[in-house]
């Protein structure tokens, strides 16, 4: 931190510039249009208040940090007696618990989880609008809208991109590659130079849209598919299972599948599955799922974290084309504050939290429980003595270099998107909603044809997600 900053004892809360972390941590998710704030405060009558925030945030040294700040910021900063109801549940029971508590009209003061979870539920106008928090010098790069109105989320970015095991690179006599074309090939030396259990790593991409939308890990990583080329449909898809029959299967349920991504949006983002462990054993030679990885292998293999590096993205056939600019898509969580109509008890003190939260030591903190995947979207941070203090950043500089490059072109996607009106991503088939992942694995092990499995996730996405149908119809 800069001299300037003002230390504090006990906790030790320094306090970053308020207006510079709000305004380039603000995440502004697509498809929140018509949310008005709620100027009205309802909640105990006197006395002391409770502040119930409600997230998915596992990883407890991420909860301490919410924790220990709101500790500091009832001792400092709020106006009143406030006690908490921090309240934590599983990352695939928060959108419904959220429906839930929206519907009875018991809604928490805050919410702590992924941006698209924000957007399906603000789209129905529950949630406030924190402009006044959130200065209106927001980057215009990390700024989205729907029908000419914005609502942020402040909180952090995740932003993509590779690590590579450069010892088996180099074993097998490749770089890293620049194109898609290069990273094919690696692929198929791998495939020939690793022992049968080890297998390349998954990729898959959209290559012809404007903006570089790249996948972290993929559910599917685990049932042996490699690569989808969604805008090559005279192409395979490129599989790597070996064993028959489920190399067969695979293959036919990929090209169902390369078919049905005929009918989703242009705007297709894939999402990460349960696969990070992976990368710490010699299975997994690169991943597109980067810093949770890389912490894994620096903490239960460092002999294998020596030889991690960051490869950049390839360039897909529509850059090399000059059809589109290089762009990063992120994925990002933050804070939402529900409107009182809902239930929100005490939204103005939900407010003081996060404003005090964004701008404290406690922030840097949270960023640094998953090193370089949780990215402030205010690069300074980023050059701080606490950030750089951490190991993995230290041992990752060109990592931060490539952020910074980077942040001007990122683009936050939500499972809510559309040009004119909301609509959604295929992606919910592949990740959200895990119909993707189980219905791969049903004809893989004989127990239902491939064009019945794509059919049926259809089916079940279709009854998830109304909106889709009208795409997937088109």
């Amino acid at each position: 931190m800069g001299d300037s900053d003002e230390q504090r004892s006990g906790t030790g809360s320094i306090r970053l510039d308020r207006r510079s972390v709000l305004a380039s941590s603000a995440m502004v998710t697509a498809g929140l249009a018509g949310c008005l704030g709620d100027d009205d405060t309802t909640g105990e009558d006197g006395g002391t208040k409770t502040l119930h925030l409600l997230s998915d945030v596992q990883v407890e040294q991420a909860q301490q940090m919410f924790e220990d700040a709101f500790d500091d910021w009832a001792e400092n900063e709020a106006d009143t007696n406030v006690e908490p109801n921090f309240e934590y549940v599983p990352s695939g029971e928060i959108r419904n618990t959220i429906n839930l508590r929206l519907s009875a009209e018991d809604a928490p003061d805050l919410i702590f989880t992924s941006v698209s979870y924000h957007a399906q539920f603000g789209l129905r106008g529950h949630l406030r609008d924190l402009e006044d928090i959130v200065p209106s010098s927001v980057p215009d790069s990390v700024r989205m809208n729907l029908d000419g109105r914005e609502v942020y989320v402040p909180g952090n970015l995740q932003m993509c991109s590779s690590w590579y095991r450069q010892d088996v690179y180099e074993e097998a006599g490749i770089e890293w590659g620049t194109t898609w074309e290069e990273q094919l090939h690696n692929y198929e030396v791998l495939d020939e130079h690793l022992p049968d259990d080890q297998d390349p790593t998954l990729y898959v991409a959209n290559g012809s849209h404007p903006y570089m939308i790249y996948g972290h890990y993929h559910p599917m990583l685990s049932n042996g598919s490699q690569f989808i080329d969604r805008d090559s449909n005279d192409e395979p898809p490129y599989p790597v299972v070996d064993q028959e029959p489920h190399r067969s299967r695979a293959i036919e349920y990929l090209e169902f599948l390369q078919d049905a991504y005929e009918y989703s949006p242009d705007s297709v983002n894939f999402g990460y599955g349960e696969a990070t462990q992976l990368f710490t054993t010699e299975r997994v030679m690169d991943t597109k799922y980067p810093a949770r990885a890389l912490v894994n292998s620096f903490n239960e293999n460092p002999e294998i974290a020596e030889h991690v590096e960051m490869g950049r993205f390839a360039d897909t056939p529509a850059m090399q084309a000059g059809e589109s600019e290089y762009q990063i898509a992120t994925i990002g969580e933050g804070f939402s504050v529900p409107t009182t109509d809902v239930g929100a008890s005490n939204p103005e003190l939900a407010e003081s939290y996060i404003d005090y939260f964004m701008s404290s030591d406690y922030y840097v903190d949270f960023l640094l429980t998953v090193p370089l995947h949780r990215v402030p979207a205010d690069l300074d941070i980023l050059h701080t003595d606490r950030y750089q203090a951490n190991e993995i950043v230290q041992a990752s500089p060109e990592y931060v270099s490539y952020i910074e490059e980077m942040a001007e072109g990122a683009r936050f996607y939500t499972s809510l998107t559309g040009k004119e009106t909301p609509t959604t991503y295929w992606d919910p088939l592949i990740r959200g909603t895990e119909i993707g992942p189980s219905m791969l694995a049903e004809p893989m092990v004989g127990r239902m044809e491939p064009e019945e499995a794509v059919d049926r996730a259809g089916d079940r996405l279709r009854e998830e997600i109304p909106q889709f149908e009208e795409r997937f119809a088109e």
